[in-house]
C-alpha cells in the first residue's frame, strides 16, 4: 500500500474540505449581478446538496460491495470535478440560469461529499494506527480545508478573481482521482455481499451526526451573514468569522487525535454537544467584530470532535458494517447541514426571524443532542472502546 493510501485518503479529505465551504465563502459574491440570490433562495441552494448527500449514503453501501471503498471514493471524486464545473460556468449566463448552475453546483457536491467523505472515514479507519486518531486526522485536514476557504476566496473577490480557486481544485480533485486509479488496483477492498440488520446503535449514532450538522450549519453558513448583515461589521469581520469557526474547529480536532488519553472518546462526545449549547447562547450576547469572531471560534472549539468521535465509535461498535455507517453517517451529516442552512434561510429571510433569535433554538437542539449522543453510546457500549 506505500504511501499512496494515505495519499488519497488525505488529498481526498482536504480537497472535500476545500469545496465544502466554497459556496458559503461566496455569499456575498451570489447576493451581487449576474446571481442576485436573496438569502431564502441562498438557503434553497442547500436543497439539493442535502438530496444529493441522501442519494449517496442510499448507494453507498452497494457500491463499496460491489466495487470497494477506494472505487467509492473515485466516483465521490468525480462528483466534486462536476459539481466545480458548474459553479465555473454559473458567472457566464445570467438570472435563472445562473440560479440553476449554482443548483447544480450543490446537488453534485452532496453526491461528491457522500460518497467521498463515507470513503475517506472508512479508508482512514483502516489505516496503519489507532483507528480513532485516524479518522479524527481525516476530518483535521478536512476541517483544514474549510478553515482556509473563506480567506482565499475573500482574498480572491477582492480583485475579482474568485474563479480561480474552484479552477484550481479542479484540477487538483482531477489528480488525486488518477492517484486513486492506481490504489484500486493494487488493494482491492473486501467487503461482506450482505450487510447485517440495521441496528439501534447506528440509529443513534445517525440522530446525534444530524442534529450535530444542524448546528455546524448554523454557525458555518450564517457566520459571514450575521457579522457582516445583522451586524453591520465589514466583510472581512464576516469572512474572519467565519474562518475562526472552522481554523478553531480544525486545531481542536488536532489536538483531541493525540490526546485521546486525557478525555475518552465516550465522554467527549457527550459534553461537548452541551458547549456547542453554550456557544450559541453566548454569540448574540456579544456586540463587536473581535468578539463575535472569538465567538465564532468557541462554536469550532465546541463542534470539532462530535462528527469525528461519532463515525470512529460507530464503527467499533459495528465493525462487519463499516460501509453503511459511513454511508448512513455521512449522508446524516450533510443532510443536517443543509437543514442547518435552508430552514434558517427561511426563518431569517421570510419569516422575520433574526439570527439572534435561531441562536437561541439552536442551544436546545444541542442540549438535545447531548442526549442523544448518551444513548448512541449506551446502544454500542457492548462493543465501542
Amino acid at each position: 500500500m506505500g504511501a499512496r493510501a494515505p495519499a488519497v485518503v488525505y488529498g481526498a479529505a482536504i480537497l472535500q474540505g476545500f469545496a465544502f465551504t466554497l459556496v458559503p465563502a461566496l455569499a456575498t459574491v451570489f447576493a451581487q449581478a449576474p446571481y442576485r440570490v436573496s438569502a431564502a433562495s441562498f438557503g434553497g441552494l442547500f436543497v439539493p446538496l442535502t438530496l444529493g448527500a441522501i442519494v449517496a449514503a442510499i448507494v453507498t453501501p452497494a457500491l463499496a460491495r460491489r466495487h470497494g471503498m477506494v472505487r467509492v471514493l473515485g466516483l465521490g471524486v468525480l462528483a466534486n470535478v462536476v459539481a466545480l464545473l458548474a459553479l465555473l460556468a454559473s458567472p457566464l449566463v445570467a438570472g435563472t440560469g445562473a440560479y440553476l448552475l449554482l443548483l447544480a453546483d450543490t446537488a453534485a457536491l452532496g453526491m461528491g461529499f457522500g460518497l467521498n467523505f463515507s470513503a475517506v472515514n472508512e479508508l482512514a479507519a483502516g489505516l496503519r494506527g489507532p483507528s480513532a486518531r485516524n479518522v479524527t486526522l481525516a476530518n483535521v485536514v478536512t476541517g483544514l480545508g474549510t478553515a482556509l476557504t473563506p480567506l482565499l476566496v475573500g482574498a480572491l473577490v477582492t480583485r475579482g478573481l474568485w474563479p480561480l480557486w474552484p479552477a484550481l481544485l479542479a484540477l487538483a480533485f482531477a489528480g488525486v482521482f488518477v492517484l486513486s486509479l492506481g490504489w484500486s488496483s493494487e488493494t482491492p477492498a473486501e467487503h461482506p455481499r450482505a450487510l447485517p440488520p440495521v441496528s439501534r446503535a447506528l440509529v443513534f449514532f445517525a440522530l446525534a451526526a444530524l442534529l450535530y450538522a444542524v448546528c455546524e450549519g448554523v454557525f458555518s453558513s450564517w457566520a459571514t451573514t450575521f457579522t457582516h448583515v445583522d451586524r453591520g461589521f465589514s466583510l472581512a469581520s464576516g469572512e474572519a468569522a467565519l474562518a475562526a469557526f472552522w481554523l478553531a474547529l480544525t486545531v481542536t480536532r488536532l489536538l483531541a487525535a493525540f490526546t485521546t488519553g486525557t478525555l475518552s472518546p465516550r465522554s467527549a462526545f457527550v459534553l461537548f454537544p452541551l458547549a456547542i449549547a453554550a456557544a450559541f447562547v453566548a454569540l448574540p450576547l456579544w456586540s463587536s467584530a473581535p468578539a463575535l469572531i472569538a465567538g465564532f471560534a468557541l462554536g469550532g472549539v465546541a463542534c470539532s470532535i462530535v462528527f469525528p468521535y461519532s463515525m470512529a465509535l460507530a464503527f467499533d461498535a459495528m465493525p462487519a458494517n463499516e460501509s453503511r455507517v459511513a454511508g448512513v453517517l455521512v449522508g446524516a451529516l450533510m443532510a443536517g447541514e443543509g437543514m442547518g442552512t435552508f430552514v434558517v434561510g427561511v426563518l431569517h429571510g421570510l419569516a422575520g426571524f433574526t439570527l439572534a433569535q435561531v441562536y437561541g433554538v439552536a442551544g436546545g437542539i444541542a442540549v438535545v443532542l447531548a442526549l442523544v449522543a448518551f444513548v448512541a453510546v449506551r446502544a454500542g457500549s457492548g462493543k465501542v472502546s
